[in-house]
């Protein structure tokens, strides 16, 4: 005999560390962009170094989730099953992400001038490249560690890695935009900018959101009713229209005000949005795991 019962091993620890690996991943990403393109360098400074803290915290998350120092000493002594486990991939993944994010930031703080290396020099800009690109995966990581589980549908699917990941770059860029209200230098055509990227960035949110949705529904008895659960008010309203449809309104009014004091009001709000709807989106993919217990 068998039913479909929900998952209760992942909770907010999960949850916490899921969105801030794609936050920190987004946010590290898109300021090395910037630095590199010499972009409103004060805020990218910042971000460039927040986002592997961010990442930083988010593992912390995991770690206390495994409950063992045992289990978190595993994860680096085990060469064996680097090939084969997502878990022990993404460990070091992190962590050197980690450690070359912040190696490359730092530089550009007055209390690091004694490091050898500038972000602008061949190793610091090797640091930078090699640190973006891990962004990259680490971005997406959360969703290719929930694919694996192959006893919940609505994570094991191939369209779960991309919606983590635009969802990660999206936060990312709410992020910054969130710092740049700190700085004077952000003026109309830099708010104006980054609002138009992130707009972009919701629309194909959306569309991943809507095909991930598709994608699931049509797998199978047990997607289907992960797909009810996930389908609650918490989600549609909190997290599709105030999280992603709202922010977009916002930030196309944005794009179209010339005012700055406005602008700054509207991407302000914007972001903030984005941010709390990118962690409900991962509270509800988490919560609303089901599976078929066989009895």
């Amino acid at each position: 005999m068998s039913h479909a019962e929900g998952q209760k091993e992942w909770g907010w620890l999960i949850v916490l560390y899921v969105f801030l690996a794609g936050l920190g991943g987004g946010t590290f990403l898109f300021s090395f962009i910037l630095i590199f393109l010499d972009r409103y360098a004060a805020v990218a400074q910042i971000g460039a170094l927040v986002g592997p803290l961010l990442v930083f915290i988010g593992s912390g998350m995991l770690i206390f989730d495994l409950g063992s120092a045992t289990r978190v000493y595993r994860l680096f002594t085990t060469p064996s099953t680097l090939l084969s486990s997502w878990m022990i991939r993404g460990a070091w993944i992190l962590t050197v992400f980690i450690i070359l994010g912040i190696a490359y930031a730092l530089p550009a703080f007055g209390f690091f001038s004694w490091l050898p290396w500038r972000q602008a020099s061949g190793f610091g800009l090797g640091l930078g490249i090699a640190a973006a690109l891990l962004a990259i995966t680490v971005t997406a990581y959360p969703g290719l560690l929930l694919g694996v589980i192959k006893s919940i549908p609505l994570w094991n699917t191939s369209a779960l890695p991309p919606l983590f990941f635009l969802s990660g770059l999206d936060t990312g860029l709410a992020a910054l935009v969130l710092m740049s209200l700190a700085f004077t230098s952000i003026g109309t055509n830099g708010f104006h900018l980054l609002g138009a990227i992130d707009a972009g960035l919701i629309v194909l949110l959306l569309v991943a959101l809507g095909a991930y949705i598709e994608i699931v529904r049509q797998t199978g008895v047990t997607a289907a009713a992960s797909i009810r659960l996930l389908l609650n008010p918490l989600f549609i309203g909190g997290m599709a229209i105030s999280g992603l449809v709202l922010p977009l309104a916002m930030f196309i009014c944005g794009v179209c005000v010339t005012d700055v004091q406005a602008i700054r009001l509207l991407d302000g709000i914007a972001s903030l949005l984005i941010l709390s709807g990118g962690l409900l989106l991962r509270l509800s993919v988490i919560r609303s795991g089901v599976r078929i217990v066989v009895r």
